[in-house]
């Protein structure tokens, strides 16, 4: 039975062309003469005929389609990251297909094995548990650009924020508004944390040495993985049976987000009571009561330079990384020098930091 779609045959009849004409016109190639460029275009306007786009790019070799794989979009920052780049990757011509990973090496590794290059042009991956070692072992022939603190120097692009100069910043602010006793709350010791958590504990640890505080000023309250929840249970059993501090560092908005819930349950004030800071500035640390200060990583320009890099690698137009806005680190000059004096992109990349922005908000502004 005839489909009632009407296909390249069809026009190719009606006009009085090859197929392989008619696809010449629809892929706008030069050199058809223009009457037969007006026959053809005749035939579409009459049958209604709609070219496959899909299967024009897969013949090409792209389908202009990316994917994005996070742990969570129910988590604000990744829910925010996410639509970031969807934007991003629209403007460049590019769709966006978002996979969950629930932020385990498995589902991480799963997703990795089964690209497929024929199906999607690149992948934007953050990864939480699968490190460096892990991933050179699938050795990967495809374009590939990570975000986070996870994996670093694999010879991937690679687009994260300075955490350790972050935290050390945050608790510099602490101290300027009086704080002398610190409880950092999340884990820095499972494999889900000890990327970003362990980076942050250093700067947290570099800023207390900076103001001649040493290892006493500081405990910590284990919270894994950071989550609301999970943040309010911990925090309100120790508190039944410690000293409240000065400050509480909390690893993200999350966990700001359930700390918070946990001192209003003990009926302990924010900030006259004790301080209390976040990370990622999302709408919870934005609307919470009083409202979180809080990092606020400069989202905007990750989700630029991820999709810039990562279009470099498929189409490529040169190094990912170069796109402007972001700073360089261990760049191979002569390496990068040599591939352009051979017309070809270089396969040498480096990690890209974006910058970041200390919020103060009421609860650590004590009037």
């Amino acid at each position: 039975m005839k489909s009632s779609r009407p296909n390249m045959r069809d026009v190719a009849q009606l006009a009085g062309v090859s197929q392989r004409t008619v696809s010449n016109v629809v892929n706008n190639f030069p050199h058809i003469s223009p009457t037969t460029r007006r026959a053809v275009e005749d035939a579409i306007r009459q049958l209604g005929y709609r070219p496959n786009i899909a299967a024009q790019r897969l013949r090409q070799g792209q389908t202009h389609t990316l994917a994005l794989a996070i742990p969570n979009l129910a988590w604000p920052y990744f829910g925010e990251i996410a639509h970031l780049i969807q934007d991003e990757a629209r403007r460049n011509g590019y769709s966006i297909m978002v996979v969950e990973t629930a932020g385990t090496r498995e589902h991480e590794v799963s997703v990795l094995r089964d690209f497929r290059t024929n199906l999607i042009d690149g992948l934007i991956l953050s990864p939480i548990e699968l490190d460096r070692e892990g991933l050179a072992e699938l050795a990967l022939d495809a374009p590939l650009v990570l975000l986070g603190e996870r994996i670093q120097d694999a010879g991937i692009p690679h687009y994260s924020m300075d955490n350790v100069s972050a935290a050390s910043e945050m608790v510099h602010h602490l101290y300027q508004q009086g704080a002398r006793s610190f409880l950092i709350l999340g884990s820095t010791h499972t494999r889900a944390t000890s990327s970003a958590g362990a980076l942050r504990q250093r700067g947290i640890e570099k800023a207390l040495s900076e103001l001649g505080l040493d290892s006493w000023a500081w405990r910590s309250v284990e919270v894994s993985p950071w989550t609301a929840e999970g943040a309010e249970s911990a925090l309100g059993q120790w508190l039944e049976s410690n000293t409240l501090p000065d400050a509480i560092f909390t690893m993200n908005d999350l966990l700001g987000a359930g700390a918070l819930r946990a001192l209003s349950r003990a009926q302990v004030r924010v900030p006259e009571d004790v301080l209390v800071s976040s990370w990622d500035d999302t709408v919870l640390s934005r609307f919470s009561t009083p409202a979180l200060t809080t990092i606020s990583p400069d989202t905007h320009a990750i989700a630029h330079e991820a999709v810039a890099g990562l279009i470099a690698l498929i189409e490529g137009s040169g190094r990912a990384g170069d796109s402007r806005g972001a700073a360089e680190t261990d760049v191979d000059a002569a390496e990068a020098s040599n591939a352009a004096d051979n017309n070809q992109p270089s396969t040498q990349v480096s990690d890209v930091t974006v910058s970041y922005t200390l919020t103060v908000r009421e609860s650590t502004r004590r009037v």
